[in-house]
């Protein structure tokens, strides 16, 4: 089998894909597989755009992969991030970087790893130890009640109840709390509404018939052309077509991306998305920092 990788460099000049021999462990590579590939008398990360059955180049000009990543990328996203070069006139290579884990695409970032931080959690102990009959420390009383409901970040915990780290540490020896390292939480950007809430109790006529065009399209048999443009005035009423359309895609087992033209208007649009899907809502811009 034949592998068409592009290489991912911020080069304009180099672009593919360029064919490569699967052989061995790497026969069952597809479409979107993360390779390291020869490339003169350099070494590249590529992704796999295609394959093939034959290549144009002749057998003894064709290399191998040096090797596969455990990462990968959806076929789906792959396909993405080449519309997406396509579309805005730049390189395969770009494209495909906005669609990769951070820290494996043309920029020079390095790969984010889970932050772990030190959490304290009650014990049996500590439990017993809040009924009465030990002596207790206003502050270190005031951290095990914090921690009766769930186990807390160390640094949260001293902000909130003023016992540091050398009390908790007295806690821990007396048994009345565990201390470890334990993975964060990724962290949720905070949106707060702006404007009035857009309550609507239903559709106008012609919102009706452009969320049942939209709705037409999801349904089409594979192979469709299913790009449409809503056209309409400030205040028409578009966003709530998109908020149909998307709860739509949702109950047919699928995913939706809305794309808003300017940062400054995210907390306004995703509030609204917010509202209504609650966490399943993600946001992402690049004024988010890498965690």
């Amino acid at each position: 089998m034949i592998a068409k990788v592009e290489p991912l460099t911020p080069a304009r000049a180099l672009r593919g894909p360029f064919d490569y021999l699967l052989a061995g462990a790497l026969e069952g590579c597809g479409v979107g597989t993360m390779l390291v590939v020869p490339f003169g008398s350099r070494r590249l990360l590529g992704v796999v755009v295609g394959v093939a059955e034959r290549s144009e180049l002749p057998p003894g000009r064709l290399v191998e992969p040096l090797a596969a990543l455990e990462a990968d990328v959806p076929p789906e996203l792959v396909r993405l991030g080449l519309w997406v070069a396509q579309e805005y006139v730049s390189t395969p290579a770009r494209g495909l970087a906005l669609v990769l884990p951070p820290g494996t695409g043309t920029g020079t970032g390095r790969r984010m790893a889970a932050r772990r931080s030190l959490a304290a959690s009650i014990t049996e102990a500590g439990r017993q130890a809040l009924g009465g009959g030990v002596r207790l420390g206003e502050r270190q009383q005031a951290a095990l009640q914090a921690l009766e409901g769930h186990p807390r970040r160390v640094s949260a915990l001293a902000r909130d109840t003023g016992c540091d780290h050398g009390g908790l540490r007295r806690l821990e020896k007396r048994g009345f709390v565990c201390l470890e390292q334990a993975l964060e939480e990724s962290r949720r950007p905070v949106l707060r509404g702006v404007g009035a809430a857009g309550a609507v109790s239903g559709l106008t006529e012609p919102q009706q018939e452009a969320l049942d065009e939209v709705v037409r399209r999801m349904d089409a048999p594979a192979g469709t052309d299913c790009r449409l443009l809503l056209r309409g005035v400030t205040g028409s009423g578009k966003t709530e077509v998109y908020l149909r359309a998307v709860a739509a895609a949702l109950d047919r087992g699928r995913s939706a991306i809305v794309l808003v033209p300017e940062i400054a208007l995210t907390p306004q649009t995703a509030s609204r998305f917010i509202e209504r899907f609650g966490d399943s809502v993600a946001v992402l811009h690049s004024r988010l920092s890498a965690r």
